[in-house]
């Protein structure tokens, strides 16, 4: 089985919901977090950051979905890039708390 394109963008699809999750958590919870651009950024900003990483995921995920673009490798891909961020994210938390 060749490696379909679509799948890279339920990669990415997985990348955004996994990098908008902490976002909009720290904003949510009031705190400060770096932003996309690596600086410490306020609760509101990270906030509308988490949503809109949410927002562009949905509008990828339904696009894929309205052209058929999806089968059974899908979920699979889709969950990889979401935990490859969770992965990246929780080995690296203490560095982003220490700044």
């Amino acid at each position: 089985m060749a490696l379909d394109l679509f799948l890279a963008w339920y990669l990415v699809i997985g990348f955004l919901l996994g990098n908008g999750v902490p976002h909009f958590t720290f904003g949510a919870a009031g705190k400060v977090f770096r932003s996309p651009f690596g600086q410490k950024s306020s609760p509101r900003t990270n906030v509308i950051w988490g949503l809109s990483n949410f927002a562009a995921a949905t509008i990828i995920a339904l696009s894929l979905a309205g052209l058929g673009d999806y089968d059974t490798y899908s979920l699979p891909a889709l969950l990889a890039g979401f935990w490859m961020t969770m992965l990246m994210f929780g080995t690296r938390i203490k560095k982003f708390l220490n700044d």
